[in-house]
Order: structure tokens, then C-alpha cells, then sequence
């Protein structure tokens, strides 16, 4: 059974003839009896009384079923098409999980104002990860915080920001400025893939410490979940600038930055890709014009 088979059906309905409904749909009378045959045999049952060439009661509940059908797949029909032809281009965008927590949302705000026929394809991951995919090539465009190297991609500073460190709510509200402050006290760490793992280790050297000199309370794979173990008491955390705002609101204290800066990269497969260059350049402009969150 398929489309065309239901339509000559319906058109023999309507018509009540072979040759009228032959000559309507542009086949032979041959075919529409043909195709009322293999009908009734698929169904198993008569559709209708060749000598008054009146539906059966079969064939009238047949045609009910079969208009609705047809309607059906139309509209499943136009329905595709729209949405096939509301996206001229899919891009798949890679984002560690900071970026991709913070600065990924109002990235497709944007594009989807400014470039309305892109679709993004997202994948959020730690930074190892998300620069595999590129180099394997299963992702276009990977925001991480580490300058992806080769001769085959083009990488460009996105935003630099500090990591701040956050303490429980029950924690005196002092700030800490050197690392035998820190020593003291239990941190929530991040996975050694991360971004955040990396320039916590930086940071911490160039106060003259280290992170493994810290006692480790929990090792979690995001910012929300050192937000999450800190707001709980179970240690202290460092965090993106970016989720201060938010780790404060819910009680954690703010007990100062890390000393430097980490960067975040765009890294994308070197090539002409106009399409590319324009969502990179929007981009660039969302980085001029953010605000901390």
C-alpha cells in the first residue's frame, strides 16, 4: 500500500468511474482496476460493487480512513518542508563546560537574531574532549580554554577572565591573598581535563603553591557541582568570574581571585567558509559588548 494507490482510491470514490477517474489522474482504465484489485486483496475485503460502482460498507469506512491519511501526510508533507527550508546550514559548535555554561546561551540568542537560517548543533564538554572532536573532526567550531596547536586550525583569543575562589557561607568573609591562606582548608576540585583544573594550577603556582598540596574534599566534573558542594560546606572551590555572581547569591563568600588570567580560544578547521567567518565574527562582537553575569 502507498500514497499514490490511497489516491487513486479516493479519486474512484469521488469519480464512481473507471475511465473518468483513468482520465483524472492520467493512467490507464487498466491501472484503476488494477489498483482497486490489489487494494481489496491487501485489505482483504470488497471495496466496492463493480456493477453500481457504490463503496461497500468496507470501502466507505476504507475511504474515511484513507482521506484522513492522505491529510495526514500532507501536512507531515509541508511540515518538513518548512522546517527544512528554515535552516540553509547546521554548525557544530564544542564548548567546554564553562563556556559552554556561560557564554554559549547568549552566543545563540544572538546568532539566532542575527543569523536566523544557522542552526547550532551543541556538544558541552571538558576541554580535552571538546579539542579531540575538532581534530576528529566532529565538530566545526570548539570554544575551550586552551590554544588548540597544528598547521590545521585557526585559533583566536575569545574572552579572558580571572578564577575566583569561593568559600562556604560559614567561612569569615576575609580575603585570601596568598597561598598559606588556602592551605588550610579543604577544596571542591575540577576533573584534570578541565580548563578550570588547569588554570586553578597556574594560578596556584604563581603564588608559590600547587593544587596538590591542597586537601582535596571532592573532584566534580563542572562548575555548578563545586557551586552546588561548596553552598554545602563540604570545601572551598575556585570558579569562573563568570559564576560568581550566582555562587554568592546562594550563600558561598567570595574570598578573592587566583592571581593572571585564563584565556578562552575559538578554534575552528582552517578553510573559506563565509558561513563560518560570519558566525566567528559575531562572536568577536559578543566578547567586545558582554557583562559578567
Amino acid at each position: 500500500m502507498n500514497e499514490k494507490q490511497l489516491q487513486l482510491f479516493q479519486e474512484l470514490a469521488r469519480q464512481r468511474s473507471f475511465s473518468k477517474t483513468a482520465d483524472k489522474m492520467h493512467i490507464s482504465q487498466s491501472t484503476v482496476t488494477k489498483n482497486l484489485q490489489n487494494l481489496e486483496k491487501e485489505l482483504g475485503t470488497l471495496l466496492m460493487d463493480r456493477k453500481t460502482l457504490s463503496l461497500t460498507e468496507e470501502g466507505k469506512l476504507a475511504l474515511e480512513k484513507i482521506q484522513t491519511l492522505l491529510a495526514s501526510w500532507e501536512e507531515l508533507r509541508s511540515l518538513s518542508s518548512k522546517l527544512g527550508n528554515k535552516y540553509e546550514r547546521t554548525l557544530r559548535v564544542g564548548a567546554s563546560t564553562t563556556p559552554g555554561t556561560y557564554f554559549l546561551p547568549s552566543i545563540c540568542k544572538k546568532c539566532h537574531e542575527e543569523l536566523p537560517q544557522l542552526r547550532l548543533h551543541l556538544h558541552i564538554d571538558n576541554s580535552e574532549t571538546i579539542i579531540q572532536l575538532l581534530k576528529d573532526q566532529e565538530i566545526d567550531i570548539a570554544i575551550v580554554g586552551h590554544d588548540v596547536k597544528g598547521d590545521d586550525f585557526q585559533t583566536s583569543p575569545l574572552i579572558s577572565e580571572k578564577l575566583a575562589i569561593i568559600a562556604p557561607p560559614e567561612t569569615e568573609e576575609d580575603q585570601w591573598n596568598c597561598f598559606e591562606e588556602l592551605k588550610i582548608h579543604p577544596f571542591i576540585k575540577r576533573k584534570e581535563g578541565s580548563g578550570t583544573y588547569h588554570a586553578a594550577k597556574a594560578g596556584l603556582t604563581n603564588w608559590g603553591g600547587s593544587l596538590s598540596l591542597l586537601e582535596t574534599a571532592a573532584i566534580v566534573p563542572n562548575t555548578e557541582s563545586v557551586i552546588s558542594l561548596v553552598e554545602a560546606g563540604i570545601g572551598c572551590g575556585f570558579i569562573s568570574e563568570h559564576a560568581l555572581k550566582g555562587a554568592v547569591t546562594r550563600g558561598c563568600h567570595f574570598k578573592g581571585f587566583l592571581p593572571g588570567e585564563r584565556t578562552f580560544f575559538i578554534s575552528v578547521a582552517s578553510q573559506d567558509d563565509p558561513i563560518m567567518e560570519t558566525l566567528l565574527e559575531l562572536m568577536m562582537r559578543w566578547s567586545r559588548t558582554r557583562t559578567l553575569l
